[in-house]
């Protein structure tokens, strides 16, 4: 009688061999085993906590030590303070105000010039770091200037070269209005706590100066030298935030996330199902057939 294979090898087989053609599983996600239904979608409820900044931070001082060094080292300088305000660490409207100086001979022509006279600044700047959180800035701005002052210019007699003739000059308190334009980049570094330091430079263009028949102004305050109609200027800031330290708001929300089992999974798994119910049906059949013999 010819040797039949073993059936239970036969049937071991064939319950295995479908689970190798089953896609792998997602992770976190239980196989099905024979019998078992697919479990339904799930929503779990996951609590996230966010960070925002509170939009108004508070105030920052500034003071110039530039311009006092500037004054000891050339022939003009200033002494200015900045107050701005803090909105969401990004925007900084600022008000700057000062006292300008200037006193200067001409090594060639012998004029001398004087001026001395307050000056104020309205303008913005603008954080463009991405990181609003972090305390250190790098900005950019603009800013409108001011200054209403008197001046006095004086030179030794010259020669006429077209009526001749000599005769010196000397005027008193004349009276001047100039406005100008700024564009500010710049640099803010914490140094400890609410304390910052920084530095930036600014490009300044001269809008307007009250036409004087005498003599032009050589020099405005807080703008610099008018020998041509832009000039460029720089602070360096000590800086103080009054905020003591960055506000922040806690929002808390619930985000519904979706767990669902795949579609191809529960399909193999149905096929899967039906072919071990009919295999286990043949197993039956040929089970009673051999018992018979």
């Amino acid at each position: 009688m010819k040797k039949k294979p073993n059936i239970h090898i036969i049937i071991l087989l064939t319950v295995l061999f479908p689970w190798a053609k089953l896609p792998a599983q997602e992770s976190g996600t239980q196989p099905l085993m024979p019998g078992e239904k697919p479990k339904p979608t799930q929503y779990i409820a996951i609590e996230e906590k966010k960070e925002h900044l509170v939009f108004f931070q508070g105030f920052t001082l500034s003071l110039d030590a530039y311009g006092p060094i500037a004054y000891c080292l050339s022939d003009y300088g200033t002494a200015e303070a900045a107050l701005r305000l803090n909105l969401k660490n990004t925007f900084f409207p600022i008000i700057e105000a000062g006292y300008g100086i200037c006193e200067k001979t001409d090594f060639n022509t012998q004029i001398s010039y004087k001026t001395k006279a307050p000056y104020a600044r309205l303008g913005l700047d603008i954080n463009m770091l991405t990181n609003k959180f972090q305390e250190n800035r790098f900005y950019i701005g603009a800013r409108y200037g001011l200054s209403k002052y008197k001046y006095d210019i004086a030179g030794p007699a010259m020669s006429d070269p077209i009526w001749g003739g000599s005769e010196s000059f000397n005027y008193k308190g004349l009276d001047c209005t100039s406005h100008w334009l700024e564009l500010v980049v710049g640099i803010e570094v914490k140094i400890y706590k609410n304390f910052h330091m920084g530095w930036a430079v600014r490009y300044k263009s001269e809008l307007s100066s009250t036409n004087n028949k005498l003599a032009k102004p050589s020099c405005i305050p807080g703008y610099g030298y008018t020998t041509n109609s832009t000039c460029w200027g720089g602070t360096y800031s000590l800086i103080f935030d009054l905020n003591w330290g960055m506000k922040k708001s806690h929002k808390k929300g619930v985000n519904m996330e979706l767990r669902d089992i795949p579609q191809k999974q529960t399909e193999d798994t149905n096929t899967f199902q039906t072919d071990f119910n009919n295999k286990e049906t043949m197993y039956d059949s040929e089970k009673a057939i051999e018992d018979g013999e």
